[in-house]
């Protein structure tokens, strides 16, 4: 093989390599973008599961409160309910006396 021969296989054995390089470099960006693209669906579904599940919690918590809440006043309200009955008859005395008199 002449020198000229040994220089052109040279060259086609680097275009090769080279040819294989880069189809290589596109196929592992190719799969790091996918890769990257699926680790950043899950981030949001994890991010969107976390969410809802925090939603849930202060929605559960806001209705707990409410309902204490409601409690408390329902309570006071029987509370002035009572009061107000016991004072009918005093009231309905007052009345009398000033309607008679």
């Amino acid at each position: 093989m002449s020198m000229i021969e040994e220089i052109k296989a040279a060259e086609k054995a680097a275009d090769e390599t080279q040819q294989l390089a880069t189809v290589e470099a596109r196929n592992l960006l190719r799969d790091a973008e996918d890769k990257a693209h699926q680790e950043a669906d899950a981030l949001v579904v994890e991010a969107r599961t976390k969410a809802k599940a925090l939603v849930t919690k202060a929605e559960a918590e806001a209705k707990l409160k409410a309902q204490e809440l409601l409690n408390k006043r329902s309570l006071a309200d029987e509370e002035l309910t009572k009061t107000a009955r016991e004072r009918v008859p005093q009231a309905a005395k007052y009345i009398v006396e000033k309607v008679v008199v």
